[in-house]
């Protein structure tokens, strides 16, 4: 016989954890749709499709007394001693809802957390889970998808359970705002609507900036804002979406231009005095062998040494963008006409960053690639080419493929000017190549060169994405001869990218026979003393195999924080001291780098940099006395020219 207090409130109260009280509790009081008899437990029974045997009885009347031949399960192994006879018919009459068992002991996941919220909220009688449980226990993709749970934070404002009430009650809004909107909307204002997943983020975002930015009141912050989208209607929902989106293209938009005008360079000099100050500024050669600059041609011992290595390698290369080992054959492989072994090359062609934070969040955010969005090492590459590529650094290695040439003296160079230049280079069987040479004129920024190049080796990429160059480019182009100008054409010709989708007006260049030839144009431009202007100038004088004694890198210039080798790029250089955005045809689809650009690009921030020397040389007493520079008088001067020599060499070597 059973012993049953329920008129009594149990001591222990609502901390009570006993599995069959015999003492009255308040939610033995609670009457859903009819009356009914539960056991209180610590925590909700798991959903029935989670378990692996049905965690509650079916329901019973008093046609079916027999609990044991439905269900199963053993009456007495569940529920304890068998009840009185006089008290079994009436117990089975007012039963609808069975006992359930104490909850298993599992962990739980993302899901079963959904599945529990929606149970919690929503209790029903029967067996089968309703379509928001199924919707919100569907599993989660890993990696993109986040459930609706409150974000870890170094320093919570509440508990746990609070911030989830909390945040399923934003979220419940969200959600009926967003189906109402749904009914109303027409095809053109499909984009209002957010999808499942946008509306569990937007309510993870503004509970969690609650909870960052006002953790004193956070309750009562959270619940004025549950109320005020309750209380707010499906067109002033609407309203709030299309100032969003339009706050959102602005962003987008403001992120694209360049806020004020570009910088204005303004030295007060005459031309050649500004060629005159460079001598201040000029790159040393000295200890820059390790960062790439080749300072003397190589010697015949030297390319002998570096031909007879690449004849032992027989080809092998390491490909530069999946690092994968392939053989190379220039002049094509003999049996079957290949160019490279390893088959197709898979690989990211963006760089990697790292995604921006939300305040105060401490947690590891991996490394993404600007091309696709992708995690590193989420995936081999989101492209892929026909064939492996690869980078040849060493000068000795060069020279065997083209010699380096010291610059020769040239009485007809104009000494009242410098040159800045830029080439682009694309794959080949040799490495990377010279395909494209430009020239300007500083600080004027005129035209003096401009000319395609067909490589020595095989093309194996043209790496039109970033060299600008695309087949058609080379396939169109005239060849140059002794009689043309060596400035490009001023009308363009219409012409496309590689797949036919973008096209643009482009500068109508005409192409040279090799490297060689475009080196010797270069060569009638400038003489020894000329100094020669560029962004990551060893790369440009290695491809035309220069060896020039008098240049200017931007590079070192604008040094980076670490020092070499790491360096600022000349878009980031561009955009922050000249407060002007290039090389904006870079990506998918684009047209890919202008060499002319470039080369200007870096002229500026040369100028830009002699307009901050003489700046400084005006405020210790340097003028201009009939077109030449002079030096303050007195015995300061020779401190002076300490003071800016030690101030350029900061500028170079910082």
């Amino acid at each position: 016989m059973s012993l049953s207090l329920k008129h009594i409130p149990c001591p222990a109260g609502n901390r009570c954890t006993a599995f069959q009280c015999i003492f009255g509790h308040e939610k033995d009081n609670i009457k859903i749709d009819e009356e009914s008899v539960s056991e209180p437990v610590k925590d909700e029974a798991l959903p029935p499709s989670n378990q692996d045997r049905p965690s509650k009885r079916l329901k019973v009347d008093a046609e079916k007394p027999s609990l044991s031949s439905q269900t199963g399960v053993a009456s007495n192994a569940r529920t304890g001693p068998k009840p009185a006879e006089n008290q079994k018919q009436s117990l089975l009459q007012s039963v609808t809802r069975p006992i359930s068992p104490p909850p298993l002991k599992r962990k739980a996941t993302a899901s079963t957390q959904s599945a529990n919220a929606a149970t919690s909220k929503n209790p029903q009688p029967a067996t089968k889970p309703s379509a928001s449980t199924s919707r919100a226990a569907a599993p989660a993709k890993p990696k993109k998808a986040e459930s609706l749970n409150p974000r870890l934070l170094k320093s919570s404002p509440a508990s746990h359970e609070i911030r989830l009430k909390l945040l399923r009650l934003l979220h419940q809004e969200f959600k009926r705002l967003n189906e109402e909107l749904k009914k109303a909307v027409n095809d053109q204002e499909q984009k209002l609507l957010l999808s499942d997943q946008d509306l569990i983020i937007r309510a993870l975002d503004e509970e969690q900036a609650c909870a960052i930015e006002k953790p004193a009141v956070y309750s009562n912050v959270m619940k004025n804002k549950v109320m005020q989208y309750k209380r707010m209607t499906a067109a002033q929902w609407k309203e709030a979406r299309v100032k969003e989106k339009q706050e959102a293209q602005k962003k987008l938009q403001k992120d694209n231009e360049i806020d004020g005008e570009p910088r204005k360079i303004e030295t007060g000099l005459t031309h050649a005095q500004e060629v005159e100050l460079l001598k201040r500024i000029l790159t040393p050669l000295d200890n820059m062998a390790n960062h790439g600059y080749v300072p003397a041609v190589p010697t015949e011992e030297q390319i002998k040494s570096a031909r007879d290595g690449m004849e032992a390698a027989k080809g092998w290369e390491k490909c530069d963008r999946c690092q994968q080992r392939f053989q190379v054959f220039p002049g094509r492989r003999e049996e079957d006409g290949a160019l490279t072994t390893g088959g197709a090359c898979k690989f990211h062609w963006g760089k990697t960053y790292v995604p921006s934070k939300a305040p105060g969040d401490k947690t590891r955010v991996p490394k993404r690639y600007h091309c696709c969005g992708q995690e590193v090492g989420e995936s081999a590459g989101c492209f892929t080419h026909e064939h492996h590529v690869f980078k040849a650094s060493d000068a000795k290695r060069l020279a065997a493929v083209l010699n380096f040439a010291e610059t020769p003296e040239n009485p007809l160079a104009p000494t009242d000017r410098a040159v800045c230049f830029d080439c682009e280079m694309c794959y080949t069987v040799h490495g990377l190549e010279l395909v494209r040479l430009t020239a300007t004129s500083w600080p004027t920024g005129e035209d003096l060169l401009d000319v395609l190049v067909q490589p020595l080796g095989e093309i194996l990429d043209l790496n039109s994405r970033f060299s600008g160059v695309w087949p058609d480019d080379l396939a169109s182009a005239e060849s140059w001869s002794v009689n043309d100008d060596l400035k490009p054409a001023k009308d363009g010709n219409e012409t496309g990218s590689e797949d036919g989708e973008l096209k643009a007006k482009k500068k109508k260049l005409k192409i040279v026979s090799s490297p060689e030839v475009a080196r010797d144009l270069l060569f009638s431009l400038i003489s020894p003393a000329t100094p020669l202007i560029g962004h990551g100038l060893e790369n440009d004088l290695n491809s035309v195999r220069i060896v020039h004694p008098t240049i200017i890198d931007s590079v070192l210039l604008y040094p980076h924080k670490m020092g070499l080798p790491y360096r600022h790029g000349l878009k980031t250089l561009m955009n922050v001291h000249m407060n002007r955005k290039i090389q904006q045809d870079t990506g998918p689809k684009m047209l890919g780098h202008d060499s002319g650009e470039d080369a200007r690009a870096a002229g500026d921030l040369v100028r830009l940099r002699v307009m901050d020397v003489w700046n400084d040389m005006k405020r210790v007493g340097w003028r201009v006395v009939d077109g030449e520079i002079t030096p303050p008088e007195g015995e300061g001067g020779g401190l002076t020219e300490a003071f800016i020599e030690g101030r350029n060499n900061n500028f170079k070597l910082a």
